[in-house]
């Protein structure tokens, strides 16, 4: 089997709808509960999605997370959400409540949408669905009110810290709760021949995405991979592969604009 590179002819600014997949079959390898979402607009775009779930998601419910998560509300201006799953995994743990006086910042819609259905609130969507772009943005709220009151911010367990990066030398003191992990889906035997399902292409989301791809399934070097950043192209590189594009904006549509 051979995969020939091939131009989408999309510009990064272009919307999901100007994407043409044209029947192209992208391998989903995001968690088994976020793969569908992803699916849909692979399918929108006129691409065939297949599923193979390279992550494990675990929430953390137990009461120990539960009372570091109360424990650092108290005093707090802010509760960063920086995923979807953060904002369901925090309202869980808090019973849906916040102190009046913690207000929620949200990395995107879809996390805003999940912080206003559990929590019937959302206080702050950054113009940039990034991690970077709501530091900046909490930044720019606390300048503006002149507030120093902590930030908590419920996320994964190894998420990255650009909340930290860019606050902490602000003098505001971040309060980081891990309220789900995410890890490498485990070794299969016998691994997926990914030949056969004739892809054309890999989206990989993340480091433990690459890792669980490399358990799950045996990939073919000449298999295009793209990335939604520099940290997951990193993890492919290391595992010896390619990448053949990488996204240029977070998202699936950032992904999906790039596919060769």
């Amino acid at each position: 089997m051979r995969w020939r590179p091939r131009s989408s002819g999309v510009s990064p600014a272009a919307g999901a709808a100007m994407i043409d997949l044209s029947g192209k079959r992208l391998l989903v390898t995001r968690a088994a509960e976020d793969a569908p979402e992803w699916a849909r607009e692979i399918a929108r775009a006129g691409g065939r999605p297949v599923i193979l779930p390279c992550v494990v998601v675990e929430r953390l419910t137990d009461r120990d997370t539960a009372a570091a998560l109360r424990g650092a509300l108290r005093g707090a201006a802010w509760l960063a959400l920086a995923s979807r799953r953060g904002a369901e995994a925090a309202a869980d743990l808090v019973g849906g409540e916040l102190p009046p006086s913690v207000k929620i910042a949200a990395v995107g819609p879809s996390t805003a949408a999940a912080a206003r259905r559990r929590f019937g609130r959302c206080d702050l969507v950054p113009p940039e669905a990034t991690g970077r772009g709501l530091a900046i943005a909490l930044r720019q709220a606390l300048s503006a009110s002149r507030e120093k009151a902590p930030v908590v911010v419920a996320a994964a367990d190894r998420g990255r810290r650009e909340i930290e990066e860019i606050l902490a030398p602000e003098g505001v003191e971040v309060r980081r709760v891990a309220v789900y992990r995410s890890r490498p889906a485990p070794p299969a035997s016998p691994r997926r021949r990914l030949g056969r399902d004739e892809l054309d292409a890999v989206l990989l989301a993340s480091p433990s995405a690459v890792r669980g791809l490399l358990n799950q399934a045996e990939v073919d070097a000449r298999l295009p991979l793209v990335t939604i950043g520099p940290t997951t192209s990193e993890a492919v590189r290391h595992a010896g592969l390619r990448v053949a594009a990488e996204a240029r904006r977070p998202g699936i549509h950032g992904l999906l604009e790039v596919v060769p």
